[in-house]
């Protein structure tokens, strides 16, 4: 009804309507990435920052008797270590404990780093992992370094030392990828569309805008 509506009030402005439905399009995926964003910290122990750090959105959509939109949620997984509750803030060994290790190709006594904890959702306590640690190593080229929580695979590095991968968290397609949040954005997002919609008609009827 609303684009019934929306057409006929443009009938008479050539181009009208595929620039109202961008406009409105533009401002329905601005509003889902923020409901999203709020979507997700109901249920996850994670900053805004972390989640837009990693989220891209893409939509696409066509208008032939109706609009279909296709929203595509896209992100790497996020670190385990950037959700809220990741213990500790910073590299620490414990100094009441020493282990053999070998460090640059040699056998020595080291200080272990203290276990790690995290989660991810608010409803679960952080969860202490006996075998991981924070540490900070290089990530890539450029002198870049990286922090995380990170666990001994049992395996070898190549210089002899002991091979290492981080704990990764869920990524932000995810995070929304459950039923109820995916149903409840898809029905927000509409919304705003035919709002937004409906004002962006009333703006190129009015010559607020131009066509």
């Amino acid at each position: 009804e609303v684009l019934q509506e929306a057409e006929q009030r443009l009938a008479e402005f050539p181009g009208g309507m595929e620039s109202a439905m961008k406009r409105a399009m533009a401002r329905a995926t601005a509003y889902l990435r923020t409901q999203s964003t709020r979507e997700i910290r109901k249920k996850y122990d994670i900053s805004r920052k972390a989640i837009r750090a990693e989220q891209n959105i893409k939509v696409s959509y066509r208008y032939f008797n109706g609009v279909e939109a296709k929203i595509s949620f896209r992100g790497n997984k996020i670190p385990l270590f950037r959700y809220g509750g990741a213990s500790p803030s910073q590299p620490t060994v414990n100094p009441d404990k020493t282990v053999m290790a070998i460090v640059n190709g040699n056998l020595r006594p080291v200080h272990p780093g203290i276990a790690a904890a995290g989660h991810q959702l608010l409803s679960t306590a952080p969860f202490k992992f006996d075998n991981a640690f924070v540490a900070t190593v290089k990530a890539g080229t450029g002198g870049k370094t990286h922090t995380g929580i990170f666990e001994r695979t049992g395996g070898r590095m190549a210089n002899g030392g002991a091979a290492i991968k981080e704990i990764m968290g869920s990524s932000v397609p995810q995070m929304v990828g459950g039923e109820d949040v995916a149903e409840s954005l898809t029905d927000q997002a509409m919304d705003k569309f035919e709002e937004r919609l409906i004002h962006e008609v009333d703006a190129i009827v009015k010559g607020w805008v131009p066509v």
